[in-house]
């Protein structure tokens, strides 16, 4: 009990240093070095603080620490529901403490990823392709159903897209914010913000109330790929900010792995670029999951269903869902498919046939596009 509490108290003084939010990591490691606790970096000597930060950090340092203390500033966090890990505390994860540039703490709603989890983080393009949505949700819902963890910046997008299907699919999922965990960003996914707190959780370096700004997002993305054991990719232009994670995960020693797209699509550039660099492909969750041997750690995997249509259909009902896929098409698209196959109905049978698989929510139509619900994994 006495090591915990003295964890504990140390864990109140770590906090209070990583809310001064212009000190940076490694200036902290190396306060820590010169003092070999929390509580000793706390009262240092100015003489001692001058020869880490300087002259004009040791008086910053000095103003901060006459009008905040320690337990206030943990007051405050648990005031707001925010939790606090840092470096040498006993629950802070093992793979930030591996990369080369480790932050030193981290403030986070919800909980901590479980280090024997398996973890991918899905990233990509903020505006994604139908093809994109569709390949992130299928990826994330099967790696979900196994059990794998998905980890992602809760961007619009990929990011948001892939994080929301694996909390529908009964999984857990990890947002890395480029702000404070108090700050939902961006606001369109706030619904997705509190499924994460209730079903994974919320995390970032940065302190509460630091609200997002350009520079904030690269270093976060180095969190992303180090909470993960694979990246995968999987939208992505030629020049593309998604790279710089891919950079970054493999300067970690992550395996990167990509989704093929059209030579032709612009968002699959970078895609198809990285492929010819030398990522692994993969086509599939299972697979990710074979080459990384998870599957003697996993959950079984669920049957998968055969594609027949669904339930009883009139004749014209399905005619028309043999024609539909996964990708969404224009009625027009489907009277060519139609008339492809030497099928004779006429516009008004097809629109009656349309309607019928969606009353029986066998297909979706947006923005006037249709496409299947009951698809094959």
């Amino acid at each position: 009990m006495a090591e915990n509490r003295n964890e504990f108290e140390q864990k109140v003084y770590a906090a209070w240093l990583d809310t001064i939010y212009w000190v940076a990591s490694e200036i902290k490691y190396r306060l820590l070095d010169m003092a070999g606790s929390m509580q000793k970096i706390y009262e240092l000597t100015e003489e001692q603080l001058v020869t880490i930060m300087g002259l004009q950090g040791c008086e910053r340092f000095v103003q901060h620490r006459k009008r905040y203390k320690p337990q206030k500033v943990w007051n405050y966090l648990t005031e707001i529901g925010v939790s606090y890990t840092y470096c040498q505390a006993s629950d802070f994860p093992g793979k930030l403490a591996e990369i080369p540039d480790p932050p030193f703490g981290i403030f986070y709603k919800g909980k901590l990823p479980g280090e024997r989890i398996p973890a991918v983080a899905v990233i990509g393009a903020r505006k994604c392709s139908e093809y994109g949505r569709l390949m992130a949700e299928r990826f994330a819902k099967g790696f979900a159903e196994r059990g794998v963890n998905i980890i992602s910046g809760m961007a619009i997008g990929i990011d948001g897209i892939s994080q929301a299907a694996a909390l529908k699919a009964g999984g857990n999922s990890y947002a890395v914010l480029g702000c404070g965990v108090d700050i939902v960003y961006p606001k369109s996914n706030e619904a997705l913000y509190r499924q994460l707190i209730e079903r994974g959780g919320v995390l970032s370096e940065y302190p509460p109330q630091m609200e997002p700004r350009p520079a904030l997002f690269p270093p976060r993305n180095r969190l992303i790929s180090a909470l993960a054991d694979v990246v995968l990719v999987v939208e992505a232009r030629e020049k593309s900010g998604t790279l710089i994670t891919v950079d970054m995960a493999l300067e970690q020693g992550r395996d990167v792995y990509t989704i093929p797209g059209r030579c032709t699509d612009s968002l699959s550039m970078g895609c198809n670029r990285l492929i010819r660099q030398g990522a692994a492909v993969a086509v599939t969750p299972e697979d990710i999951i074979d080459d990384m041997l998870w599957e003697t750690i996993l959950k079984k995997p669920k049957k998968k269903p055969q594609g027949q249509s669904p339930g009883k259909l009139s004749q014209v009902a399905q005619e028309v869902y043999a024609v539909l896929g996964a990708l969404p098409v224009t009625q027009d698209q489907i009277v060519e498919r139609l008339r492809e196959q030497k099928n004779t109905r006429t516009i008004p049978q097809i629109c009656q046939g349309l309607v019928e698989l969606e009353l029986k929510q066998a297909i979706v139509c947006q923005n006037r596009q249709y496409r299947r619900l009951q698809e094959t994994l």
